[in-house]
């Protein structure tokens, strides 16, 4: 509710609010484009989810002409940069105030950047803030990253491969070479890595 007065007091008519990623999809489909998509990274739901780096990829596919937000607990930067990489209009931090997310929706409707909220903005320049920096800092692929976040929360292989459409023995390998590239031996230690850098 919050956040739909913030947006409110900078005139934007909210069209409709959503729990999950299929739900976002349905609704676009059935009711067509709007002029702005605001959307968490990690969205919950009760049946297999799009979310993460698939929704906002798909996203970017099926509305390239939609300017989309991020308003996200995520601080990992390797995911932070893949979003600037898939082309998103602004990233801000859910432990910044609504008002900052109601100014960066406003400014993305025209910006042909992706604009970062003062949180994103200082924790991308703590890791290199370009995407140079970010391939010399962070090893794993955007794949890599997507089942690691995902397994992080819980999921299983198995349960990956489901929701990622992927082959359990792809999820399988993309687990493994990011444990390696991390250097981490157990499950528990890559669960921990990604508490600890932000993949939740």
């Amino acid at each position: 509710m919050a956040v739909t007065n913030a947006l409110g007091t900078l005139g934007f008519h909210v069209r409709s609010k959503v729990r999950s990623g299929a739900e976002l999809l349905d609704e676009l489909a059935r009711d067509g484009p709007c002029g702005l998509i605001v959307t968490d990274f990690t969205m919950q739901g009760d049946r297999d989810e799009e979310d993460g780096l698939r929704l906002i990829g798909r996203l970017r596919r099926l509305y390239p002409d939609t300017p989309v937000v991020v308003f996200t607990m995520l601080t990992n930067g390797g995911i932070l940069n893949r979003l600037c990489s898939l082309g998103v209009a602004g990233i801000v931090s859910k432990e910044e105030s609504e008002s900052t997310l109601a100014q960066i929706c406003h400014r993305a409707l025209g910006a042909n950047q992706t604009l970062l909220s003062p949180r994103i903005a200082m924790r991308l320049g703590q890791d290199g803030g370009t995407t140079e920096a970010f391939r010399n800092t962070n090893p794993l692929s955007p794949s890599e990253l997507e089942v690691v976040r995902l397994f992080s929360l819980g999921l299983s292989v198995t349960d990956i491969s489901r929701r990622l459409n992927r082959a359990v023995t792809t999820v399988a390998t993309q687990k493994r070479m990011a444990m390696r590239k991390l250097h981490v031996e157990t499950n528990a230690d890559l669960i921990r890595y990604a508490s600890q850098h932000g993949f939740r």
